[in-house]
């Protein structure tokens, strides 16, 4: 028993990588390394090992403030606080070093483990300190961002924001993909319609994505992830505070972007709320058809043209939905707060197919079921899937929120130098 404890720790050591996670950013505190040697994001590099090589792969560190917001303006190196981040691929991990592995030149290693949930699966990654002439980082850059254009842009995909909006006018699915580029958009859609009581009578206010108001703060990009920064709120008019309000972040990966949102809900609009009716919607182009749409309540698809079939349990919550075709495949997700489930808010299906072009997306049902006001968390997700949807192809998507996954840090001990300087070596002159 006691050999094989042995074995189990020695083999654990130098154990290979067996997570498999193509879209997952791991995001780290710089509190969460640990009491560094030196807190200049330049002298960092992160390795993967491969067959026993360090092997670099992208990273960025991002500064945020103390409200927890990436500060998109500020230069790209910069003195690390606890608060800031580090950012890299899950998908970029590799094999476990070796006991008493150590990285020429490097004077302090941080081995950081990934894991699923249940120890599913592992890899590592390893962030080398260098005090002298660090190494070039690796050349990759996994998406990028034109301001001009208002373009995002990996080997993936590429989304285009209408001016001064928070909406999509473009969307391609490319090549490395298995798309052919083409806009698949007309654009994605909004229309809410919340009617309040006042003043001993009801008051129905309609708003879109046209009514949505955008100060974009910056854009920072790096390595890993393009980060674009919005102040963002809905107008319902003079009598009402707007509606949500706050700090918007999109955040582009290779395979993905998300966008978590702080729906502020006032007290007086809660207490006054006597209905609310919401969707949210991606309006294809004809030109994208034919596509295909899938959700968890419609695995064997529906056709998007030609077709009076409609989705079944259309009124019951859910969290994703896919459309695929010959131009690309694509997984669309919605989390909400737990606690709006518990009280009955579900996520509903929209779908309206047609020759002249096809719509998708989520409904919000029973929203006056609410029963906080204040800050709620939200998050959308879009997620390019390789190939044509088979059902099953949304589960590693879909694991990013249901089980995300875990990093421990911890520093490894520098190898002893047991050279010895030749004059003060016994026999031996000093030369």
């Amino acid at each position: 028993m006691l050999l094989a404890a042995i074995l189990a720790s020695r083999s654990g050591e130098c154990a290979g990588k067996t997570l498999e996670r193509a879209h997952d950013p791991i995001v780290l505190t710089a509190a969460a390394l640990g009491r560094l040697s030196d807190s200049h994001t330049a002298a960092w590099r992160l390795y993967r090992l491969e067959a026993g090589r360090p092997v670099p792969i992208p990273f960025q560190f991002d500064p945020v403030d103390p409200h927890g917001d990436v500060v998109v303006d500020a230069p790209e190196q910069f003195e690390l606080n606890p608060n800031d981040q580090l950012v890299f691929m899950a998908r970029d991990i590799g094999d476990r070093a070796s006991d008493g592995w150590w990285l020429a030149g490097g004077d302090a290693v941080l081995e950081i483990e990934v894991t699923e949930p249940g120890h599913a699966g592992r890899g590592w990654a390893y962030l080398v300190h260098f005090t002298d002439h660090a190494p070039a980082p690796s050349p990759e850059q996994y998406v990028t961002y034109d301001r001009a254009t208002n373009r995002a842009r990996s080997a993936f995909y590429e989304v285009e924001y209408a001016p001064r909006r928070n909406f999509f006018t473009g969307l391609r699915i490319l090549s490395a993909a298995g798309g052919d580029g083409r806009n698949l958009l007309q654009q994605t859609r909004m229309l809410g319609k919340p009617t309040f009581r006042l003043l001993l009578a009801n008051l129905t206010l309609g708003f879109t994505e046209q009514n949505s108001i955008v100060e974009v703060d910056g854009v920072r990009t790096g390595p890993v992830r393009a980060v674009r920064r919005v102040q963002l709120s809905v107008d319902l008019g003079h009598y009402f505070p707007e509606l949500p309000s706050g700090t918007v972040y999109t955040y582009h990966y290779l395979t993905s972007y998300t966008t978590p949102s702080r729906m502020d809900i006032p007290w007086l609009l809660l207490k006054t709320l006597r209905s609310f009716t919401f969707e949210e919607v991606a309006q294809f182009r004809p030109e994208a058809m034919p596509m295909r749409y899938w959700d968890g309540a419609n695995l064997e698809g529906i056709p998007t043209t030609g077709s009076e079939e409609r989705p079944l349990a259309a009124d019951v919550d859910h969290d994703w939905w896919v459309h695929s075709g010959e131009a690309g495949t694509m997984l669309h997700a919605f989390v909400v707060p737990p606690e709006w489930r518990a009280w009955g808010i579900a996520r509903g299906t929209v779908f309206r197919g047609g020759e002249d072009g096809f719509a998708a997306g989520y409904s919000l049902l029973n929203m006056t079921h609410l029963r906080r006001a204040g800050s709620h968390e939200l998050l959308m997700a879009d997620i390019v899937l390789p190939g044509p949807y088979a059902p099953g192809d949304e589960d590693q998507a879909m694991a990013m929120f249901r089980a995300p996954l875990r990093a421990a840090v911890r520093a490894l001990v520098a190898p002893v130098d047991t050279t010895v300087a030749a004059d003060d070596r016994p026999g031996i002159p000093a030369l």
